[in-house]
C-alpha cells in the first residue's frame, strides 16, 4: 500500500497528475477497505488526491481536503499535528479560490491554518 502512495508521489513529482491520481486511488480503495475510512493511512492518501486535484480543479480538490479534515478530526481531534496540516492546506485553497468569508471560519476553528 505505501508503494503505491509513494508511486503517486513520485509521478506527482513528474507533474504526471493523472498518474499520481491512479495510484492514489488504488491506494485508496484497499486501504478504505483494510484499515477503514478514517484510519490516518487512508486519510493520508485522501490528502494526497487533494494536494494532486489542487493542480487540476479546485472543486475535487476543496472535496477531498474537507473529506480528510473530517475524517482527520474524528480520529484524531483537532489538536493533532495531521489535522492542523489538512486545515491549513484547505485554507489556502480556500484563499486561491477568494473564499474568504470561508477561510475566515476554518481560521476561527484552526487559528494556526492562517499564518
Amino acid at each position: 500500500l505505501d508503494t503505491m502512495n509513494n508511486m503517486g508521489n513520485l509521478l506527482g513529482d513528474m507533474e504526471d497528475y493523472e498518474g499520481a491520481l491512479d495510484y492514489y486511488q488504488q491506494a485508496f480503495r484497499v486501504k478504505e477497505k483494510v484499515l477503514g475510512k478514517t484510519h490516518p493511512d487512508t486519510l493520508r492518501t485522501i490528502m494526497n488526491m487533494a494536494t494532486t486535484y489542487n493542480v487540476l480543479e479546485d472543486t475535487k480538490a476543496e472535496q477531498m481536503y474537507r473529506q480528510a479534515l473530517d475524517g482527520y478530526e474524528k480520529s484524531l481531534g483537532k489538536s493533532n499535528e495531521e489535522t492542523k496540516k489538512c486545515a491549513w492546506n484547505l485554507n489556502l485553497l480556500l484563499e486561491d479560490m477568494g473564499r474568504w468569508d470561508e477561510k475566515a471560519d476554518l481560521e476561527r476553528l484552526y487559528p494556526e491554518s492562517g499564518q
